[in-house]
């Protein structure tokens, strides 16, 4: 028997899950009917209730019935009507591009359930394949209503482009709020993708910039295989909003055999600026790659060394590239360079209803040791999004150099229910769009001499030391500027890497005991969870920032190099710790 939430509705098949959340199909055990059920996936329950709320208002025979939202423990759930379908995507990936005729019959559903939400003012702002269910009698259903929005609660002070890369709108990836128009441009392009195989602005394995910069520019690809309907395809997709049919007007056009509207008279030609570097905001419950806020749009080739940390990846100031004015909508952000390595930058925002902090944190990475697909040289990743896990929500991307950016937001104090992701997602937007038109910033100023950020924390043990615990010797792998180093043989593993703390001496939040190793001040402790482990941090210097500290956090800061042991075989962590102490010694006389 599967699990039954909020007393009434048992879980049976799930059917899909994402960075966002997941869905299953489910029994309503009261009534004896079969309904979908969606969860969301860390803080962002609010999404599922925008879905309730908008869905509750729309009975409309192809959009998705929502039923009910119900509260099981600390998940919100969404409940929903349960097709026996396919979506339009899987459909096309196992059948091929499908016939004008049937392309025709879905889009005129579709256009229909447009048609009524607009009449209602709302604007669906994500039609795609992936959001169409259609059934074996091809009875099709525009589903997951969770970005869309009513046109008078429109968000002020900046639009937010929101949409799957595929299918946006030009005026969407330039900027623009989404609007009808931009979803009869979506439904065009997903009938494209219908009866062609593929996006209009390209299947996306040359990355999402690449969409984005056609997007903004207009250019669909030409149609192929549309023949006589390709007239209609074009209409759907003017460039400009003025120019496309109404969602009514569409219903007429896929259902009559009407031939495509002329050019719109009456519109003022002017010239456009493509906006030169934009945002990006997610808003996906279940899969796909969404975007919010203009991205990247340029009329020329990128820059030299754009989407690329530069010749001195070490070099580069982490806190230089986050923009603050991606934060300020959530409250007043304050950047404190001066904890964790030299490659993390921490933002803590006090939120503005008062209510607690989030802690932002970007951390400048190499490349993945086992990356999930191979990097293809000089292209940017797509933007991964990992679940979220312990109460935090990371973003990541790997750049056109390989090394990587990865964003994560946690709550600190009394901010349980903050919208980590996005706080995540409005940081690594600030530094795509830096990224666009360069390598990011360097610092302003060197780290000073005495600095770890000047040591190669594989140096710091000789061969003899790391053989010797390892029982064979072993190349170190070296980490993002050479900040952190690893050796390993299993089952064992040596770890140096360099932090910069709040005085650790003093500070009950760090657990051990206070050792001197050589000259230095030290604490030493088994590490909590995962494999048994123990690790000594040792001070290496304490120092006075230049720039102000976080209000009620110390003055001044330690940096700290930590040696960990770890050994899947040891009985626990506390039986490593003399091995430990023993390498912390070395690496003690080798400090600068």
């Amino acid at each position: 028997m599967g699990r039954v939430v909020a007393g009434r509705y048992r879980l049976e098949e799930e059917l899909g899950r994402g960075g966002m959340g997941v869905v299953w199909r489910a029994v309503d055990l009261e009534l004896g009917r079969q309904v979908t059920l969606k969860r969301a996936l860390g803080e962002d329950a609010g999404q599922i209730r925008r879905e309730a709320r908008i869905g509750a208002g729309l009975l409309h025979s192809n959009v998705v019935t929502v039923f009910d939202t119900v509260v099981d423990g600390d998940a919100q759930w969404l409940v929903t009507e349960y097709l026996a379908a396919r979506s339009l995507e899987e459909l096309v990936d196992d059948e091929g591009p499908l016939p004008e005729d049937r392309v025709r019959r879905i889009g005129a559903q579709l256009a229909s359930a447009l048609a009524d939400m607009h009449s209602r003012g709302i604007i669906h702002r994500d039609v795609k394949p992936g959001n169409v269910l259609v059934t074996a009698d091809d009875v099709a259903k525009l589903t997951d209503l969770g970005i869309a929005r009513w046109t008078e609660v429109t968000r002020t002070g900046g639009a937010q482009l929101t949409g799957t890369l595929g299918y946006v709108a030009p005026e969407v990836a330039d900027g623009a709020e989404a609007g009808a128009a931009s979803d009869v441009f979506s439904l065009g392009a997903t009938l494209y993708a219908a009866i062609e195989g593929r996006s209009p602005w390209g299947s996306g394995e040359d990355g999402p910039f690449a969409q984005m910069r056609r997007a903004a520019a207009g250019r669909p690809a030409p149609a192929e295989r549309a023949g006589p309907f390709a007239p209609v395809l074009a209409a759907l997709m003017a460039r400009h909003p003025a120019d496309r049919p109404g969602a009514a007007e569409v219903v007429t056009l896929l259902t009559a055999d009407a031939p495509a509207p002329l050019r719109r008279p009456g519109r003022r030609l002017r010239r456009r600026l493509l906006a030169g570097a934009a945002v990006l905001a997610v808003a996906a419950l279940v899969a796909g790659f969404v975007v919010g806020r203009p991205l990247w749009a340029t009329t020329t080739g990128a820059p030299a060394g754009a989407n690329t940390l530069g010749p001195d990846p070490a070099g580069t100031d982490p806190c230089a590239a986050i923009s603050l004015n991606s934060l300020t909508s959530f409250g007043e952000p304050f950047v404190d360079p001066e904890v964790l390595n030299f490659g993390t930058c921490v933002v803590t925002t006090t939120l503005a209803d008062g209510t607690g902090q989030v802690q932002t944190r970007l951390d400048l990475t190499g490349p993945l040791r086992y990356p999930p697909r191979p990097p293809v040289p000089g292209k940017m990743g797509e933007i991964e999004y990992p679940e979220a896990h312990d109460g935090s929500c990371e973003r990541a991307i790997s750049l056109a150099d390989a090394n990587r950016i990865v964003v994560t937001s946690h709550p600190v104090t009394r901010a349980q229910n903050a919208p980590l992701c996005t706080f995540s997602e409005a940081v690594l937007s600030g530094v795509l769009a830096t990224l666009a038109n360069g390598p990011l910033p360097r610092r302003a100023q060197p780290l000073p001499d005495w600095s770890l950020a000047h040591v190669d924390a594989c140096g710091l043990l000789d061969d003899a030391t790391t053989s010797g615990v390892l029982g064979q010797a072993k190349e170190p792998d070296r980490g993002f500027g050479r900040w952190n180093c690893t050796w390993e043989h299993d089952p064992r593993t040596i770890t140096v890497e360099f932090s910069r703390e709040w005085p650790i001496e003093a500070d009950e939040d760090v657990p051990g005991d206070r050792i001197r190793v050589g000259t230095r001040t030290a604490v030493i402790a088994p590490v909590p969870g995962g494999h048994p482990e123990c690790a000594v941090k040792v001070v290496h210097r304490s120092y006075t920032p230049v720039l102000p500290v976080l209000r009620g956090t110390p003055s001044h800061r330690e940096e700290i190099a930590v040696v960990s042991v770890e050994d899947t075989a040891a009985a626990g962590g506390d039986a490593l710790c003399a091995t430990a102490r023993s390498l912390a010694e070395v690496l003690v006389r080798r400090l600068p």
